[in-house]
């Protein structure tokens, strides 16, 4: 072979060689790149999910939360006639187990269902005696309409219904009952509710890598007992903001803060607020791994005890649109 023919020979498949690494790189290129937005883009910014955080999208996806959570009151203690007799300090732990499912059908309508299981229980004598053991079942429909504003505001009208049954073991509770009643009553308590919560929901997407929302809602819920019922009406305000680092540089981690506040209608004082940080894995856009850790302070049931308690919830969720 001549000095010129494997010149040639060489500069050849220099050529194929530079070709198929332009092609792979342009292929790579137009791989990562989808042809439609996310659905829960907005703007410059990928809002990241979160349990207890209304939204306005409307993307498709399958969720898990399982949540742990440690609360104390200071309250009376009664007789057996309901008359107070000294102050306590009430401990109560609390476990919650939610699965979630949504269908996106159109850019702007979705469907979801829920269900959720949670237990709560004294974990001190007045606890135990006061509180007892507490459990319930619900199961939850709801639907999504979302319309964009602009391009980085999205307004949503967000309906959900909760309905299902609880299970409630008070010990002070039966004693009380078969002494009115003089006879033995059963410390078991069966109550079904149903719950009607719809909500305004505004996301704002601030710049690149922050983005806000805010919501306005309005809850109904009935509640039998006994062969009766009674109904509860709130008005709950929430604000939260977040920042995604990964869009911000290469740290695949976001951040969100919210703060939510309940108002029992037709009662002068606050019924519940929360206030919550949360702590998410963002470096898969479908794929949504974090921490909610979260203070909570609200009424034990229906009684005016208000309880103050710590949470942390694991979430994992994975978005197909």
């Amino acid at each position: 072979m001549t000095e010129g023919t494997l010149r040639r020979v060489i500069w050849t498949v220099l050529a194929i060689v530079a070709l198929t690494t332009i092609t792979t790189a342009r292929a790579a290129v137009v791989e990562e790149i989808p042809t439609t937005p996310l659905r829960r883009s907005l703007g410059a910014h990928l809002f990241f999910p979160r349990d207890g955080v209304t939204d306005p999208f409307t993307a498709s996806f399958v969720a898990s939360s399982s949540g742990v959570a440690t609360g104390s009151a200071t309250g009376p203690t009664f007789d057996l006639n309901g008359n107070p007799v000294n102050v306590e300090d009430y401990k109560i732990l609390s476990y919650s187990q939610l699965f979630t499912g949504q269908w996106g059908i159109a850019e702007f309508w979705a469907l979801r269902l829920r269900v959720l299981g949670s237990v709560y229980t004294g974990t001190n004598a007045p606890g135990v005696v006061g509180v007892g053991v507490n459990g319930l079942v619900r199961g939850s429909v709801g639907t999504t309409f979302g319309f964009q504003l602009s391009h980085n505001l999205r307004l949503g009208a967000v309906i959900d219904v909760a309905w299902g049954p609880s299970v409630a073991i008070s010990i002070l509770d039966s004693i009380r009952q078969s002494i009115s009643e003089g006879s033995v009553q059963t410390p078991v308590l069966n109550t079904y509710s149903t719950t009607v919560t719809p909500t305004l929901s505004l996301a704002w997407t601030i710049t690149r890598g922050w983005g806000a929302l805010f919501n306005a809602s309005y809850a109904n819920g009935v509640v039998e007992v006994n062969q009766g019922t009674s109904d509860t009406d709130m008005a709950l305000f929430q604000a939260a903001v977040e920042v995604d680092l990964r869009e911000l540089g290469s740290i695949p981690l976001g951040i969100g803060l919210d703060y939510s506040a309940g108002y029992s209608l037709g009662r002068t004082r606050f019924r519940r607020y929360v206030a919550g940080v949360g702590l998410f894995y963002t470096g898969r856009p479908g794929l949504t791994v974090g921490l909610d850790l979260g203070y909570r302070r609200a009424p034990l049931g229906s009684r005016d005890i208000f309880v103050s308690s710590f949470s942390g919830v694991f979430s994992l969720r994975y978005t197909f649109d």
